[in-house]
């Protein structure tokens, strides 16, 4: 059999499509467009400022997701390194604070063997999302919320039960009131059903919402924040997020830009304690004879900690 370099490239081209097929397609977002005045929800009132700080990681990461049928989804984590993220500037005071809200019904099963399942049903005015997590044979997570909303507030009640024990059970009230069309106020409160004496965890937040810059704050007993997220662009905006907690200490102040281009966004963090880092994601096209877009998402990440040590990770995430 005689060998050329013509050959060559078309077993190697072959080669590569066969691989480019395991890629996910690229897909189309459908937006769905709700004459419903919007509300921002109590676990949303700092979002926007959030969003904008990178979560950054160490070491190698693999995040594959994948559609089995038609409700059931399988979600694999791989990591080389430290598992979690490495450091955060700011911390959580609400509950549920900044989760994914529309969760579709169905199964999720991840690489730890962990399962969650949610279930959402409307009873007249009111919505109802059942959500069961079980980590293993002797850990697991249920809670059943009920959310109601007007034109102008949006309520909600929670159940948690943490392993079957009912000491465990507890209660989460959420309520964020419309008072102008630019200033919302909210309040939640949460305690812990058979506990005695009962101590409830209270905290109160505000926003103040305009286009050119959005002010958010929210005080409880473990602490405040006070936020500032401002858009300059489309594709341009920073943030800014002073915290304090009631161990002790000063408060601290974070500074983030976050960037995005077509196919790829670039997260940059400072603080008060020296620390700093970046996160830059890129979604790498392959087209098709067929006019099929396949894609590939890269997740680059540096961070560097209060000891003044350089930390990289590096990793990469697929959606089929």
């Amino acid at each position: 059999m005689e060998i050329n370099e013509s050959v060559i490239k078309e077993e190697v081209g072959n080669f590569l499509n066969s691989l480019q097929k395991l890629l996910p397609k690229k897909k189309d977002f459908i937006v769905i467009r709700n004459d419903k005045p919007t509300l921002t929800r109590l676990s949303d009132v700092h979002a926007e400022a959030k969003k904008v700080f990178p979560q950054c990681f160490v070491g190698a990461k693999m995040v594959i997701m994948r559609d089995v049928l038609e409700k059931v989804k399988l979600v694999q984590n791989y990591n080389l390194g430290k598992s979690k993220d490495s450091y955060k500037c700011f911390s959580q005071l609400i509950h549920k604070e900044m989760d994914e809200k529309n969760v579709a019904d169905g199964l999720l099963v991840d690489s730890a063997g962990s399962a969650t399942a949610t279930y959402t049903e409307k009873m007249n005015d009111y919505e109802m999302k059942l959500t069961s997590k079980i980590k293993d044979l002797v850990s697991s997570e249920t809670e059943i919320s009920f959310e109601t909303d007007s034109k102008k507030s949006i309520r909600s009640m929670s159940f948690a039960l943490k392993d079957a024990d009912p000491n465990t059970l507890k209660v989460v009230t959420q309520w964020m009131y419309k008072v102008s069309p630019e200033f919302c106020v909210g309040s939640e409160m949460g305690f812990k059903l058979l506990s005695y004496p009962l101590s409830p965890e209270l905290s109160i937040s505000a926003r103040y919402d305009k286009p050119a810059f959005t002010l958010s704050s929210t005080i409880s007993r473990a602490g405040y924040q006070v936020c500032l997220f401002k858009p300059f662009t489309s594709d341009l905006r920073i943030a800014t997020i002073i915290n304090e907690n009631n161990r002790g200490g000063s408060a601290t102040i974070g500074l983030a830009l976050h960037k995005s281009y077509e196919n790829s966004e670039l997260k940059i963090f400072v603080d008060s304690q020296r620390c700093g880092g970046f996160t830059f994601e890129k979604d790498v096209l392959f087209k098709e004879q067929q006019n099929d877009v396949r894609v590939i998402r890269l997740m680059v990440s540096t961070i560097i900690d209060r000891q003044k040590r350089v930390r990289c990770g590096f990793g990469f995430n697929l959606d089929f």
